[in-house]
């Protein structure tokens, strides 16, 4: 059991450097696109943070209903 736990704990690693390391050589390579983006980036950060958030209390909500 923990060999598979390590396993997957380094699977989960190595596809997080992989794909820091993909988008990090395409914003090297698109530095235009990647400022217009970033520029949107914390708009669409908090608008996706708040729709889950909300998912969060709503179902805290049914579940208070419900009970």
């Amino acid at each position: 059991m923990d060999e598979y736990l390590i396993n997957f704990n380094s699977y989960v690693k190595l596809a997080f450097w992989k794909v820091a390391a993909s988008l990090t050589g395409a914003a090297v390579r698109n530095q235009r696109l990647f400022n217009r983006v970033l520029w949107v980036a914390p708009i669409v950060l908090a608008a996706v943070l708040a729709y889950m958030f909300g998912r969060l209390f709503g179902a805290i909500l049914i579940m208070g209903l419900a009970a």
